[in-house]
């Protein structure tokens, strides 16, 4: 797979080895660098922004701040992929979208990627070779959409 056109960066917020795993997979299809919120260098400029977190109720007060410096000088579009419940069911994924909007950054709510993290007691990181796929696939898909 080429390089992208368009500047990426994965991040993630997760006490889930095997989400890390799945930020990991998007991170070396693009050669992009993939960091724990809030990162050991802060986003610039980036095109789009890749998010991956385990959440379900209240958001952890790091990636809650993260989302809220978000600026579009920092990230002109967010992609989300999530091990959580889907759509209203997950109140801490509301509280995410909503801060990222109102920091100005275009959050792509459309295509929000459901993941299956595991159980966090068995901290077991392989994704199969068809989850580490189609994860990459969306992620091109997102980035063919802002090209």
């Amino acid at each position: 797979m080429a390089a992208p056109k368009v500047k990426v960066r994965v991040m993630y917020s997760t006490k889930k080895a095997k989400v890390k795993t799945f930020a990991e997979a998007i991170s070396q299809a693009f050669k992009c660098l993939a960091n724990q919120v809030p990162g050991d260098f802060p986003c610039d400029k980036e095109r789009v922004v890749f998010i991956g977190m385990t959440i379900k109720d209240a958001p952890e007060d790091k990636l809650r701040l993260f989302c809220r410096e978000l600026t579009p000088a920092r990230a002109q579009n967010v992609a989300l992929f999530v091990d959580g419940p889907k759509g209203d069911d997950n109140k801490g994924l509301k509280v995410i979208i909503d801060t990222l909007k109102e920091a100005g950054t275009n959050v792509l709510t459309d295509d929000i990627y459901y993941v299956n993290g595991g159980p966090a007691i068995f901290g077991g990181k392989k994704i199969s070779l068809e989850e580490r796929t189609e994860i990459v696939r969306w992620a091109e898909g997102i980035v063919a959409k802002l090209s």
